[in-house]
């Protein structure tokens, strides 16, 4: 892994690092180390990385913000990879908005409000990047990326670029046919004129429900996605289990859909509980919950 880490240093200008502490990059506060940890700043160091990469069968997991992701405590035997430089960089153009993969999705939302822009206020406060939320299509306040796609541009399997409208992406409720394969590179997202003090008060309500109904410790969002007709928090507090502990970690007692965690928790004491509120709430009411949260190292 050393004689790749040097071949990628010496062809991009991003960041090149062995053994990094996947814990420093997810909202959990949670994961051990990979071999490998790559930053490209622009589309050529992207499609270099991934040339190698392949080229040397190294697996790679491409990360945004690590807001809706558990690595194992063992870390990942391969190399990850996270956007920046260009991928960081958005612009306007009359209503809409161009946006790199790498932008936080939060910070884009706010902006937008602020500009009187409408469509994506129900995104302010949640947390990842505009890639990963297309790739899930992220939403909230019953709406979601998707209804304001215009097109992405997306680096398919064999490194070709290629740009896709939203009907073209399978979107639906937390997925898309985007695979794990193709890496999205760029967004463009149709908003419509608002009112900027109307905006700005409704990304402020978003916000505010969010600090009020979420828990403020690291935690990587909702475990499970809802089942249709009912929610997975209400059915994980009815089987008894919110504030219920192991180790480190807690289901949350503010919103029993969230693992926290208190301080020092591991990868197993998440593991732990996520299997045992999937396992009771499987047992009570028959209901088979289903992980919206990634795995990386299992």
């Amino acid at each position: 892994m050393r004689n790749t880490a040097e071949k990628i240093a010496s062809q991009i200008s991003g960041i090149v690092r062995s053994d990094e502490l996947l814990s420093r990059h997810t909202s959990f506060k949670i994961g051990g180390p990979v071999d490998l940890f790559v930053e490209p700043l622009t589309m050529t160091d992207l499609i270099i990385v991934l040339s190698i990469l392949r080229r040397e069968e190294i697996p790679y997991y491409l990360l945004g913000s690590g807001t809706n992701l558990l690595v194992s405590d063992a870390g990942y035997r391969g190399a990850v990879v996270r956007l920046a430089g260009e991928f960081k960089q958005f612009a306007y153009e009359n209503c809409c908005v161009e946006a790199g993969a790498a932008v936080p999705l939060a910070r884009l939302a706010s902006d937008a409000g602020r500009r009187g822009l409408a469509g994506l206020d129900f995104a302010a406060g949640i947390p990842g990047t505009v890639g990963g939320a297309l790739v899930m299509n992220a939403g909230a306040h019953g709406s979601a990326i998707g209804n304001v796609l215009l097109e992405a541009l997306i680096l398919d399997e064999k490194l070709c670029l290629h740009s896709f409208a939203a009907k073209d992406l399978g979107l639906s409720y937390r997925k898309s046919n985007i695979t794990s394969a193709s890496v999205v590179c760029r967004v463009k997202l149709r908003l419509s004129q608002g009112e900027r003090d109307l905006q700005a008060k409704i990304c402020g309500q978003h916000l505010r429900f969010r600090r009020e109904h979420q828990p403020l410790q690291p935690n990587a969002g909702s475990i499970f996605k809802n089942p249709p007709h009912d929610f997975a928090g209400r059915l994980i507090e009815a089987a008894g289990l919110k504030g219920r502990r192991a180790g480190g970690a807690m289901i949350s007692d503010l919103h029993a859909n969230f693992i926290v965690n208190c301080g020092n928790a591991s990868a197993a004491d998440v593991w732990f509980l996520l299997e045992m509120a999937r396992e009771e709430v499987a047992r009570q009411f028959g209901v088979n919950l289903e992980l919206e949260i990634r795995l990386l190292g299992y």
